[in-house]
């Protein structure tokens, strides 16, 4: 502990021995030293429970690990030697220097590197969930996974243990898509950090499931215009209402709709870089319409105040149109829609009503007519008359 004196201490010739010492002012350094050897105590402890018969993970067996057996074993050997002491007690295979960190670790190490250059806050949780699931994975097997354990037999039992758990095919898909990118950050540096990790998960038939495609589920242009002019009582309905109707009006993804500033409008237009698309250099230039305008009139053009965490507003959305069901039964309102919803109807209004994809993509900071293509739901009513339009004679 160290307190670092002021200017105005040293010229009056107060700098003194107990000034010196008092401890006023944490040592950061010393702190840090003390989470991270922490840390590695905590890490060992999972990772030995991992390989017990029956592993059951508590606060109080982890404190009594840490305060009483880390300590008594190995004794006043490097950590290494202390790992495989403890590895020998709990009947564990023998670790070696480049394996004595899990897969789990690496994860998290990258995790935090891509939290400390600014990646978003829901690009981290989808890291975050896939490790959960290799957590999960190496409990149930009760073998904690190191690098060398990367081979096609390792993504049989992954892929077999998720298909256990009834994850769908997209979502394993997903899963395995995100691992693989940890698992080529820590690749390329394989050398210069002495990694035990083959190139096997880089191959044809490593990576498991299949890419989903969900649905457009968009609102008719009359249910939007129908929710628009409707008023709920309930505050956070009526708020919801709100949100939603921005989204329906300009496209917005959850994650961008409470971005909007007024210094963000030009020449009544939204021009904003997408969160989800901030990496590609990508603007969406969004032209104000009356339904838009109207939105942001009343919100003084700044949707910060709508911020909302994207479980809650989708169990608000639920909530809204349960309500709209009852309220107006004949427009025939679905209960599954979802914040992206709101985006299949902005979509979904602009082709039905002719606007050219070029005009739509640069609404919605889209870079090809194949990935707008999944926000496209049109009416039978709409295919009919187009049909009509094509053979008119």
């Amino acid at each position: 502990m160290l307190r670092i004196p002021t200017g105005e201490e040293i010229v009056k010739g107060k700098m003194t021995e107990k000034l010196l010492f008092n401890a006023k002012v944490i040592d950061y350094q010393s702190k840090n030293r003390k989470i991270l050897e922490l840390k590695k105590k905590v890490d060992t402890y999972i990772m030995m429970e991992s390989q017990s018969q029956n592993p059951r993970y508590s606060q109080r067996k982890c404190i009594k690990f840490i305060t009483q057996e880390w300590g008594n074993i190995g004794s006043g050997t490097p950590a290494i030697q202390k790992l495989r002491a403890l590895a020998n007690k709990y009947n564990v295979t023998e670790v070696t220097n480049t394996d004595t960190k899990t897969l789990v670790q690496y994860i998290d190490g990258y995790i935090q590197d891509r939290k400390d250059n600014n990646t978003t806050r829901n690009t981290a949780k989808e890291f975050t969930t896939m490790k959960n699931r290799v957590i999960k994975f190496d409990a149930e097997r009760k073998q904690a996974t190191l690098l060398s354990d990367i081979n096609f037999t390792w993504s049989d039992a992954f892929e077999k243990f998720l298909r256990k758990k009834n994850y769908s095919s997209g979502t394993i898909e997903k899963t395995y898509t995100i691992l693989i990118t940890v698992l080529n950050n820590l690749y390329i540096r394989k050398d210069e950090n002495n990694y035990n990790l083959s190139d096997k998960f880089r191959l044809k038939g490593f990576k498991r499931g299949k890419k989903s495609r969900n649905m457009a589920n968009p609102l008719t242009f009359e249910q939007f215009k129908t929710l628009f002019n409707h008023k709920f009582n309930e505050n956070f309905l009526e708020k919801t209402r709100i949100r939603f109707c921005l989204q329906c009006s300009t496209g917005l993804r959850y994650s961008d709709m409470h971005r909007i500033t007024p210094d963000l409008i030009h020449e009544d237009r939204i021009i904003i870089k997408p969160v989800k698309t901030e990496g590609y250099g990508i603007t969406a230039e969004i032209d104000l319409n009356p339904y838009s305008r109207a939105i942001l009139s009343e919100l003084d053009f700044d949707t910060r105040k709508l911020k909302i965490e994207n479980a809650s507003y989708n169990r608000n959305i639920k909530a809204m149109f349960k309500k709209m069901q009852v309220d107006k039964p004949d427009l025939k309102y679905r209960d599954d829609y979802g914040s992206h919803c709101a985006r299949d109807t902005f979509i979904s209004i602009c082709v039905q009503s002719g606007v050219d994809f070029k005009t739509i993509l640069t609404w919605t900071g889209q870079r090809s007519y194949a990935i707008m293509d999944r926000y496209i739901s049109t009416t039978n009513q709409y295919k009919s008359e187009q049909m009509s339009k094509a053979f008119e004679r």
